[in-house]
């Protein structure tokens, strides 16, 4: 069993920023995540991904509609949607190797796997248990 100052429940965009923070004011840190990457829905299946699928069709959109408004001239760009999303996954990627590389650096435990509270000062994750204040 491991003892730490505080464990977070998961790594989504409030809970490692939570970890981050604990670790720089100098608490034992660990986060529990369940994903095989950090970073919750928001940036592994939602709002990150989306945006950039919405920001490549949206340099799509600007390259049919208002290029030759500024004097780009050129042929006319069609969508590769095996490009698209090589380009969605590599964000994702960028960002999900950050929280990670955060959370190397502020020295944080990241627990793999779905947490649970079976009692006070408790946090089960997998068949381990381990203590938190």
């Amino acid at each position: 069993m491991a003892s730490y100052d505080v464990i977070v429940i998961g790594a989504g965009p409030g809970g490692y920023v939570a970890a981050i923070r604990c670790a720089q004011l100098g608490l034992k840190t660990a986060c529990v995540e369940g994903r095989d990457t950090l970073g919750g829905t928001c940036l592994n299946v939602g709002c990150i991904p989306s945006k950039a699928l919405l920001h490549a069709s949206h340099m799509l959109h600007e390259a049919e509609h208002n290029f030759a408004k500024m004097g780009l001239k050129g042929k006319s760009p069609s969508v590769d949607w095996p490009g698209m999303l090589a380009y969605k996954d590599d964000v994702i990627g960028q960002n999900t190797k950050g929280v990670e590389f955060l959370f190397k650096k502020n020295k944080i435990d990241w627990l793999k796997g779905w947490g649970s509270i079976p009692e006070a000062g408790k946090v089960k994750v997998g068949d381990e248990v381990h203590e938190a204040k």
